[in-house]
């Protein structure tokens, strides 16, 4: 019962992480389903009022200037006009599609160019995955939210052989447009080895609308380079020698089961490869909340230090009092596996320490097999 208590206690060492991400990407998809109608397809362009308020698809911005606008659209603006047109006020705000104030007076109200520059941002749906209505692709992207938006930034990707509207997502092709010799403007197909974030209709801002009190779930996959100390160890038994004092006329050498927990410091470069998914909740009142959980399976390799005495090297009858030299640097290398909640991790560490110097052969558990735990805050930086 002893050792077990000792076992459970030993192995449960505080480690310190300082971490870099590399390659982070997320998995996204044509939509993101909120109805959960175990529904699998939706058509974007017929899409019932439920459907509309539950299915996100991936979207863009779309500057409409005045010109397009609709009849609506323009009434309320000319309505605004109107008011200075009858000295009601001196001047109103209106907005260009880049979000700069337009300061509309008795100068300029009637002015032509004005109306060229007044524009309405609306949100349509990117091309990226054409005019699929399922969520058979993947691609890989970085992904940011800020308020109620989940903004995506995708990975290069080389574009495909040609297809037609439907298989657009399957062949990586997206339709821009050009300007022939009679300066006409034509729908053209990209397919040269390009990258997608390079396009013209993916310099703008991609994005996910996220309705209030609702969570996005999307996998990702990262690799991970860490400096790590983990400070209390478990050896596992070995054999040593001792002396079997129990008759003084008759000290005998014989030999011995030794385990032992080791503190001492240590430092190691860990790096791994993470797997895991996060959470993105858009909360308009209280601000949105974003939870990650994520598995790291890696390997380290460092150093230590340790303390030579009768209690880990061998006493025998020339050496009574053990090999207690000093002390002497070892090498270590093993693997390691963590779980992240956040920044709650525990990980579970497994390695050999190789010692260094004339005297590491007397030491015990020179190149025998330990274990570690490690339990702490903000291990990994989220």
């Amino acid at each position: 019962m002893k050792n077990i208590f000792l076992v459970f206690i030993g192995v449960i060492g505080f480690a310190c992480y300082g971490q870099e991400t590399y390659y982070k990407n997320y998995k996204i998809t044509n939509f993101i389903d909120f109805l959960k109608d175990k529904k699998h397809t939706y058509d974007y362009n017929s899409l019932n009022e439920k459907e509309n308020a539950k299915v996100k698809f991936l979207s863009r911005e779309k500057c409409i200037n005045y010109f397009q606008l609709s009849a609506s659209n323009k009434k309320i603006i000319d309505e605004q006009i109107k008011l200075i047109e009858n000295g009601v006020f001196k001047d109103v705000k209106l907005k260009d599609c880049s979000s700069n104030i337009l300061l509309v007076n008795e100068n300029n109200f009637n002015n032509p160019l004005l109306y060229r520059r007044i524009g309405v941002l609306s949100v349509i749906r990117a091309k990226t995955f054409g005019n699929a209505k399922d969520n058979k692709i993947e691609y890989k992207a970085g992904l940011i939210m800020e308020k109620g938006r989940l903004y995506v930034n995708l990975w290069p990707f080389k574009e495909g052989a040609v297809g037609n509207d439907d298989l657009q997502s399957d062949n990586g092709i997206i339709k821009s447009t050009k300007r022939d010799k009679n300066d006409v403007e034509v729908e053209v197909e990209i397919k040269e080895d390009k990258n997608l974030n390079d396009q013209m209709e993916t310099r703008e801002a991609l994005f996910y609308e996220i309705p209030d009190d609702h969570t996005a779930i999307f996998k990702f996959t990262e690799w991970n380079i860490n400096a790590i100390t983990i400070p209390l160890k478990y050896r596992f038994q070995t054999n040593r020698s001792a002396l079997d004092k129990s008759n003084e006329m008759d000290i005998k050498q014989i030999i011995i089961k030794s385990e032992e927990f080791s503190t001492s410091v240590n430092l190691a470069l860990f790096s791994g490869r993470s797997w895991g998914k996060t959470k993105f909740t858009h909360r308009k009142k209280v601000g949105n909340r974003i939870k990650t959980i994520k598995n790291t399976i890696g390997a380290f390799l460092g150093s230590t230090a340790v303390e030579l005495s009768a209690a880990n090297t061998n006493v025998t009858l020339t050496q009574p009092q053990g090999d207690a030299e000093g002390t002497i640097g070892t090498i270590s290398f093993g693997l390691g596996y963590v779980k992240s909640w956040n920044k709650i991790s525990v990980g579970i560490f497994t390695g050999i320490d190789k010692g260094v110097g004339r005297v590491s052969n007397s030491w015990v558990y020179d190149g025998k097999p330990w274990l570690g735990i490690g339990v702490g805050y903000d291990l990994f930086k989220m």
